[in-house]
């Protein structure tokens, strides 16, 4: 089957991708960048320099092709320029209508549209048969679209609208596009729905309805409409961030639309998703950010120092982000348990640098070792029954600390008892004594 593919975006190309490798099609794909050219040769039999509106162009893109899927996506300043929609949207389709006479094997036209068309439900359902209310330029630039395509359908030749979710998947992955709402305070209670659809399935969706004919509009969205409140638990129960606080007396500027949209359609028509719901694995980020996060609770910090768990106290293996300022002191100690062996700990640094002292029970320093991020020396792993201590040897030194669990803070350390408690001027001057000894030490 001859196939062009109008835009080679998020889902151009990955539906490019699915086509090739099943190579039962003769591919053109198309795309607007010249420097995207060499990349995209080995995904298709053709690649086409374009703009969707430019009509001769785009003529020449689709002859000869039997399927013509629009999956084209704006350029540039997406979210406040509707202009730049009608460019990307409307124009195409103008277009289209023209160049239809010179395109006898066009039998069917795909296109990925949007659930935005149908506007606000104060969270009910909406269907393929909810008449379209859009709430912004953006909306209608999409509702005029899918007019303008429906008006090429004719005697042999089918037009499907797919309207698509909330698209995520490689590429677009969900943690770390959410993970800025982590910990803040937000407007409203979160309780808007919203739709979505990984990639995968949007590729699924069009290659069903190319290969079953489908000349319908049909929801592709996932079987789980839910509210941002609900995926910001999951993202705290997935990652171990802060929740978001959320504030349900401060209304927001800009309200989203709430709306559930169905899929049911999608569903008869034979279409098994792959992805029914957003799951978010159990992935916890270790980043620029959360380490300056916690550094930044070490430096207000009343013992310059804080800690930031990845495990939960009643876990067997403990694992956690030790971030220490100049001035923290750690009593010396030992882990002792009972098993030979477990009381072992892990230290790797992952940011600044920091002194490891080993003692004897006497007090004494029996090995001092440098670890830094950027240095030769970078993590060790402490026998048990061994006294040590840390000192931050720069600011904001974070340490990836493991060792045998479950928690259990009466007797998790053994201190050396000739030392002083933590708070006291002794346990300070205590400290920059041991500091100075790293001095002139490179690392």
């Amino acid at each position: 089957m001859q196939i062009t593919v109008v835009g080679s975006g998020f889902i151009g190309l990955a539906l490019a991708r699915h086509w090739r490798a099943s190579g039962e099609h003769h591919i053109t794909l198309t795309t607007t960048s010249a420097q995207r050219l060499d990349g995209l040769r080995p995904v298709a039999d053709r690649v086409v320099l374009l703009q969707a509106a430019d009509s001769e162009a785009l003529g020449e893109a689709l002859a000869g092709a039997e399927v013509a899927v629009f999956c084209q996506a704006p350029t540039g300043n997406r979210l406040v320029d509707p202009g730049i929609y009608r460019a990307t949207y409307v124009e195409p389709f103008l277009s289209l209508q023209g160049l239809l006479p010179r395109l006898p094997a066009l039998r069917q036209i795909v296109y990925t549209g949007s659930g935005s068309v149908y506007g606000d439900a104060a969270g009910g359902w909406v269907d393929e048969q909810t008449p379209p209310a859009p709430r912004d330029a953006h909306a209608e630039v999409l509702l005029e679209a899918e007019r303008l395509l429906e008006a090429c359908r004719a005697p042999g030749r089918q037009v499907c609208v797919l309207r698509l979710g909330a698209l995520y998947g490689p590429g677009r992955d969900l943690i770390p596009r959410l993970s800025g709402l982590a910990g803040r305070r937000c407007p409203g209670d979160g309780r808007v729905h919203c739709s979505w659809l990984h990639r995968d399935d949007a590729v699924g969706a069009i290659a069903a309805a190319v290969v079953q004919g489908w000349d319908q509009t049909v929801n592709a969205v996932d079987d789980d409409p839910c509210t941002l409140a609900d995926l910001m638990a999951r993202l705290v129960a997935a990652t171990g961030l802060a929740p978001v606080a959320w504030q349900p007396q401060q209304a927001e500027q800009n309200p989203r639309p709430d709306r559930r949209v169905s899929n049911a359609l999608l569903h008869r028509l034979g279409y098994a998703l792959q992805h029914p719901q957003v799951h978010l694995p159990r992935l916890v980020s270790i980043d620029h950010s959360l380490l300056a996060a916690v550094s930044a609770r070490a430096e207000t910090s009343e013992r310059l120092r804080a800690n930031h768990n990845l495990h939960r106290h009643e876990e067997p293996v403990q694992r956690f982000l030790n971030a220490l300022q100049p001035g923290t002191y750690v009593r010396p100690h030992r882990h002792r348990r009972q098993e030979p062996g477990a009381g072992f700990e892990c230290f790797v640094v992952l940011q600044g640098s920091v002194g490891l002292l080993v003692l004897n029970a006497a007090g004494g320093v029996i090995h001092a070792q440098r670890l830094d991020a950027e240095g030769p020396m970078r993590g060790v792993e402490l026998g048990d029954d061994q006294f040590h201590t840390l000192v931050a040897l720069s600011r904001d030194a974070v340490l990836l600390e493991l060792k045998q669990g479950p928690y259990q803070p009466t007797d998790d350390k053994d201190f050396l008892p000739q030392f002083p408690a933590e708070g006291t001027p002794a346990a300070a001057d205590q400290e920059q004594r041991w500091r100075e000894l790293f001095a002139g030490v490179a690392p």
